[in-house]
């Protein structure tokens, strides 16, 4: 009865983590995601498995690795480059795709911004814009001086809000925009652009339950938007994105229970070992 009880637990342990480890397959090249929590797969809560850079990497036979985090700003970015286990992924990636600037606005005192909107005072916006713009340049410059030859991928950002605060999100969304695509404008070839703001933005049907990152979805829509865009340039012969795992939207409360069971399954095993 005790081998059993231990058998079981360790069971659903395994079960509960499975989707915390990433799997490991053969591939034909190497893919690395870098930037915010978009990228880093929030709102899906297999992230690892079903965010959107994964089912790209899945989807060409690409081994994956993701160095994106929640809450990262582009001097956060900036700075995570010249870290050693980065730099070395960044120059031996074949694609990198990049998701950056939003947390530049949110991760500002948005009551003093929202104030300052609608009152038609810009000038936090423009700084933090001005801001942007800088990192932004010194984020590809270094990505380029690692790896000149890299397919590199900057995606826009979308405006997640359909509510009261639409308007003063979307004024946050222009002007990250208006940072990605003026540079490109100013150096064309640097990188590829994929606009994930026409694919996702605006529709509360693709956004999860924070009313900011994609859901589970959003992430394959947005997968299939790059996956597309490889293929219109000839990168790649796949048309559709290959989710090799269902993603399963992230909410709060169904996480707490899976934790919560993770617990038992750890008390379990520790009481019965």
């Amino acid at each position: 009865m005790k081998k059993t009880v231990k058998i079981i637990a360790l069971m659903l342990a395994a079960v509960m983590l499975a989707a915390l480890v990433p799997a490991v397959s053969a591939s034909e090249g190497s893919l690395v995601a870098l930037g915010d929590s978009i990228a880093a797969g929030t709102g899906v809560y297999n992230a690892n498995k079903a965010c959107y850079a994964r089912i790209v990497a899945d989807s060409i036979g690409y081994s994956y690795a993701n160095f994106a985090k929640n809450g990262d700003r582009s001097q956060d970015l900036l700075a995570k480059l010249f870290r050693d286990d980065v730099a070395s992924a960044v120059a031996d990636a074949d694609i990198i795709l990049m998701s950056i600037g939003g947390n530049d606005y949110l991760q500002q005192n948005l009551p003093v911004l929202l104030s300052d909107y609608n009152n038609g005072d810009y000038h936090h916006l423009d700084n933090i814009e001005a801001n942007l713009k800088n990192n932004f340049a010194d984020i590809i410059a270094r990505i380029k001086s690692l790896n000149p030859d890299v397919l590199l991928v900057v995606q826009t950002l979308y405006n997640p809000r359909t509510d009261a605060l639409k308007d003063f999100y979307g004024e946050g969304v222009k002007r990250v925009n208006r940072v990605i695509t003026g540079y490109l404008a100013d150096n064309p070839g640097a990188f590829e652009l994929v606009d994930i703001e026409s694919v996702i933005g605006n529709n509360a049907a693709f956004i999860a339950v924070d009313t900011i990152h994609p859901n589970a979805v959003g992430h394959r829509l947005i997968a299939q938007a790059i996956v597309e865009y490889h293929n219109t340039i000839g990168f790649t012969t796949s048309t559709g994105a290959q989710q090799n795992t269902i993603g399963i939207d992230e909410i709060p409360f169904v996480s707490y229970i899976i934790q919560f069971f993770r617990m038992v399954a750890d008390f379990i095993a520790r009481m019965f070992g």
